[in-house]
């Protein structure tokens, strides 16, 4: 399955710079840095279990309940720091 996210500019800079710090794309792969980041942080389970999923024309679109956290510099850079 193929995901599109619009990540803020300041996390896409921050999660290159971390690629290119271990090592480039062999070593930690952007995407591979971006779903370690996501499952960082919506890694709990009650937010799994209240999401809300709506198939559309082959894609799949998961609503997040009100108030699940939101990734942001800080929290991409925290999850980084403890991989």
């Amino acid at each position: 399955m193929k995901t599109t996210l619009d990540l803020p500019d300041d996390v896409a800079l921050t999660l290159r710079l971390e690629s290119a710090r271990r090592g480039g794309r062999r070593v930690a792969s952007y995407s591979k840095l971006v779903a370690d980041a996501i499952r960082q942080v919506y890694s709990g389970q009650s937010v799994r279990e209240e999401c809300q999923l709506e198939l559309k024309e082959g894609r799949a679109v998961v609503h997040a309940p009100a108030g699940t956290p939101s990734v942001t510099s800080e929290s991409v850079r925290a999850a980084l720091n403890e991989v």
